[in-house]
């Protein structure tokens, strides 16, 4: 059916959804590029798809706060999730491989999910403490529902946000809150869309990435790099993948993906980052 967004917004008591024309990164105001459609297939929105034409970075217009996205997330409504990916993911199973032979630190995850990856920093003597607001997390000690509710003068070495950012809807706030927590030379992984892909550009309406209310912010390259430093994070890493290993093709389709992971065209980020040297400070036009 065709919904409002008061149907989306399922009886919350709050602030639901706000108009949303300028950049969550860098403020600058978006131009709508096309239309994008809600993941609940019980009740179909079209929102809009800003693209910011200083960062280019992508948006959904109106944008829903962030208190609504919580809420969904607690009631694992079918507006914000969708079908769960394959665990562990790529990314996370590049950040055990690179952490885990480490002598055992602080750990700490925003999006813990269903705690694969938590699990495993546990299970090896780290130190871990993570947020979640869905049910599914629960079940791992020390994760708490908000950042807000972190035990003040928490510190971590390694701090993990795979699939998160995108689901926000002020990133940079939660980055910096991750800052905030970070020790001296800690690092950060993370893993979002890239609104610069092969597919994004050929599929527009129809990427299989463009899921609100599920995903509601898009990155580009430059998007990235501008939020991780608004936010005190020097990045290290950051390459696109569509999780494909190259190899000798076998055939033109072979050829094509090949040609998707080396020319950094896929449809994912993957970012590690480490704490600046330098203060915080704001990217031009932000507060």
């Amino acid at each position: 059916m065709i919904a409002t967004l008061s149907d989306l917004a399922e009886a919350f008591p709050g602030t639901a959804f706000f108009e949303a024309p300028a950049c969550p990164i860098c403020a600058s105001l978006g131009k709508v590029r096309h239309s994008a459609f809600n993941i609940n297939p019980d009740k179909t929105h079209a929102f809009d798809l800003r693209i910011c034409p200083r960062c280019s970075h992508g948006w959904i217009d109106p944008m829903p706060s962030q208190q609504l996205l919580n809420y969904l997330y607690s009631r694992s409504s079918p507006s914000v999730i969708g079908e769960w990916g394959p665990t562990p993911t790529v990314p996370e199973q590049m950040c055990a491989q690179r952490e885990l032979a480490r002598v055992p630190m602080r750990y700490f995850e925003l999006g813990v999910g269903r705690g694969t990856l938590y699990q495993q920093f546990l299970a090896s003597g780290w130190q871990c403490m993570g947020v979640d607001p869905g049910a599914w997390a629960s079940a791992n000690p020390n994760v708490f529902k908000d950042l807000s509710e972190v035990p003040s003068g928490s510190e971590a070495d390694l701090l993990v946000a795979f699939d998160v950012l995108e689901h926000l809807s002020d990133p940079i706030a939660a980055l910096r809150m991750l800052r905030k927590i970070a020790a001296p030379n800690a690092r950060l992984y993370c893993a979002m869309p890239n609104r610069e892909s092969l597919r994004a550009m050929y599929y527009r309406e129809n990427w299989r990435m463009l899921r609100p209310l599920g995903h509601v912010n898009y990155f580009s390259r430059k998007s990235v790099k501008c939020a991780m430093q608004a936010a005190g994070f020097e990045v290290e890493l950051l390459r696109a993948t569509d999780l494909w290993q190259v190899r000798i093709p076998r055939n033109f389709s072979h050829l094509i993906l090949n040609l998707v992971e080396l020319l950094s065209l896929g449809d994912q980020w993957i970012v590690v980052a480490h704490t600046s040297s330098t203060s915080l400070f704001t990217v031009p036009g932000q507060t």
